[in-house]
C-alpha cells in the first residue's frame, strides 16, 4: 500500500466519495477526526456503511480509539464483526496494547500500529514483534513533534532518528512502514519532496489526509519505468552469472551480487502487483 487515505468516520458523504478515489487503502477514522460527543455515532455509521457498501478490492481499515478512552475496546469488537480489512491503533506505546487489540480482531484481519510518542519510538522493536496480525507501523509526526517540543524545519531532519528507528523495527520483522501525512494541503511540490525523502529512507507509503495528495504519493512510492527496466537487467545478469557459477559480476560498471538481484526482484514484484509496465512493454 502506497497511499492510505484517512476519512472521518462520522461523514457518510466523505466515505461514499472515498470509494472512488485512487488511494491504495482507506482508513475510516473514529479517533482524531471525531469529536468526543460523536464517537458512538461515528462507530455506528462506519459499521453500517461497511455492511452496506462495496469497496471493491480496496482494503478498508478502521482507526479505533485507544482503550483508555472508554471507546477503544468496543471499537475493536465492532471492527472484528465487520467487513473491515483491519484496524489502525493510534498512539501505541507498549506491545501489550497491540496484543490486546489483536486478540479481539478476527483471524483474517490485520492491524497497523501508529507510533506517535517518544515512548512509542523507544519501544518500537518490541511493538513490531507483538503480534502476527501486525501489518505495519505508521509514524505520527504531529503528535511526536509536539511531545518532543521539536521545531520542525524543511525536510524535518529533527525527526530523522525517530523515523529511522521505526523503519528499522518494521524491517527487522518483515512488516511495512508508513510515513505520516503531509499537512500542508496546497503545497504539492512540498508533498513530492517530502514523499521522496520518505521513500529514499525506505518507507513503503504514507498516510494521506486529502484526496489531492493521492496521485503524487502513488507515483512517488511506485517503481519508475527506469527502475523497472534496470531491475530486469540486473535479475537477468545475476541469473546468468549464477548459472556460470559466479556470485559476483560487474554490471554496467558496478559490482552486483545476489543481494542486488533480490532488491531488483522486489521492484519487479511491486511493479507487477501495481500493473506498472514500461512503455516498450505495453
Amino acid at each position: 500500500m502506497r497511499s492510505l487515505l484517512f476519512v472521518p468516520g462520522v461523514s457518510e458523504k466523505m466515505i461514499l466519495k472515498a470509494r472512488d478515489v485512487e488511494a491504495d487503502a482507506l482508513i475510516l477514522d473514529l479517533e482524531d477526526a471525531v469529536s468526543l460527543d460523536r464517537k458512538i455515532e461515528a462507530r455506528q455509521n462506519v459499521m453500517r456503511l461497511l455492511s452496506e457498501l462495496d469497496f471493491g478490492a480496496k482494503p478498508v481499515f478502521v482507526r479505533v480509539n485507544r482503550f483508555d478512552t472508554g471507546f477503544g475496546e468496543e471499537d475493536a469488537k465492532a471492527v472484528a464483526n465487520s467487513k473491515a480489512y483491519g484496524a489502525v491503533l493510534p498512539k501505541v506505546e507498549r506491545p501489550e496494547e497491540v496484543v490486546a487489540v489483536s486478540s479481539l480482531l478476527a483471524d483474517h484481519q490485520r492491524l497497523i500500529a501508529m507510533i506517535e510518542s517518544p515512548r512509542g519510538v523507544l519501544n518500537c522493536p518490541a511493538i513490531a514483534e507483538a503480534s502476527s496480525k501486525l501489518n505495519g507501523l505508521m509514524f505520527g509526526s504531529a503528535d511526536f513533534s509536539t511531545a518532543t517540543r521539536a521545531r520542525l524545519t524543511e525536510g524535518e531532519p529533527e525527526l530523522l532518528v525517530a523515523r529511522s528507528r521505526m523503519l528499522y523495527s518494521a524491517r527487522a520483522v518483515g512488516i511495512d512502514a508508513y510515513d505520516a501525512p503531509f499537512f500542508s494541503i496546497p503545497d504539492l511540490n512540498g508533498l513530492r519532496r517530502d514523499s521522496e525523502r520518505a521513500r529514499n529512507l525506505g518507507y513503503d507509503g504514507r498516510a494521506i489526509i486529502h484526496p489531492s495528495h493521492i496521485a503524487i504519493v502513488n507515483e512517488t512510492f511506485a517503481p519508475s519505468e527506469t527502475e523497472i527496466t534496470n531491475a530486469r537487467k540486473i535479475v537477468a545478469a545475476m541469473n546468468d552469472a549464477l548459472a556460470r557459477g559466479l556470485a559476483a559480476i560487474q554490471f554496467e560498471g558496478q559490482l552486483i551480487e545476489p543481494l542486488h538481484a533480490r532488491a531488483a526482484q522486489r521492484i519487479l514484484d511491486v511493479a507487477e502487483k501495481l500493473q506498472i509496465f514500461p512503455e516498450s512493454e505495453k
